[in-house]
């Protein structure tokens, strides 16, 4: 039995971010964002003895992060949309 593929939203860079309409899509990809930032630096020097540095390694663990950082950010952990509706309430109720 083949399971069916399901569709992920994959954001390369901030420019694509924001092309997003939909707000908790647009804070689920700027979260997973931050979390792929944040993992390269800290899982820096834990995939380099485990792998090595050529090419194969290099895209394993950019894959690796990518999906992590995208399964840490549907969670929300950071609370980033009510902090995102609440900032957008404030600014039009200001303006």
């Amino acid at each position: 039995m083949v399971s069916e593929a399901k569709s992920v939203d994959v954001y390369w860079d901030l420019n694509e971010l924001s092309q997003i309409k939909d707000k908790k899509k647009a804070t689920i990809a700027f979260e997973a964002y931050l979390f792929e930032q944040f993992l390269k630096e800290a899982l820096k020097p834990e995939f380099k003895p485990l792998f090595g540095g050529d090419f194969q390694s290099s895209t394993y663990k950019d894959l690796f992060i990518m999906e992590l950082s995208q399964e840490i950010a549907k969670e929300d952990p950071l609370s980033l949309e009510r902090l995102m509706d609440r900032a957008l309430h404030s600014y039009r109720s200001n303006s």
